[in-house]
């Protein structure tokens, strides 16, 4: 992933609910797998294998986090574990093909979970983090994000 990329992810993770989360971590499978099928189009297979192997670990981060006592966990754990196969398949192989089926399941996925966390009455799973305040500050064709927090100093843990 870019720099820009994983400030993104970093800023939508701080604010986000826990449904936000899954959706958040299925961007960052579609991210990855979007980012090395660049790489193997340059020949860069480094990084090829260096973003399908994130996306690995997202998806087991998926895995790792189902709540197994709902019925629906061990379907969502079949296919994640499938989708992992599949991207195992794809590094293995340069198999692309097989990064089309995990781009179609997670696209699905996330746009269901997407409805879910509209509708999540909870709020951000963090509690002490930073506003971000977009277009404050800005220049000839960029836009500086900056933060103001005055509870900056409370930051972290309390001795």
């Amino acid at each position: 992933m870019t720099r820009e990329q994983i400030k993104d992810f970093t800023l939508r993770i701080s604010e986000a609910n826990s449904c936000d989360l899954i959706v958040i971590l299925y961007d960052c499978v579609l991210t990855d797998v979007s980012n090395a099928r660049a790489a193997f189009k340059e020949g860069c297979t480094d990084a090829y294998r260096s973003d399908l192997g994130h996306a690995m670990r997202c998806l087991n981060e998926l895995l790792r986090c189902l709540d197994f006592s709902f019925p629906l966990s061990y379907d969502l754990g079949s296919l994640y574990t499938f989708l992992n196969r599949q991207i195992s398949y794809a590094t293995a192989g340069n198999h692309l093909e097989a990064l089309d089926i995990v781009d179609e399941v997670i696209n699905r996925l996330r746009a269901s979970f997407a409805t879910i966390a509209k509708d999540d009455p909870n709020g951000p799973m963090m509690k002490n983090t930073q506003t971000v305040y977009a277009g404050l500050t800005y220049g000839k064709g960029f836009l500086n994000e900056t933060y103001v927090d005055p509870r900056d100093y409370n930051r972290g843990f309390n001795a």
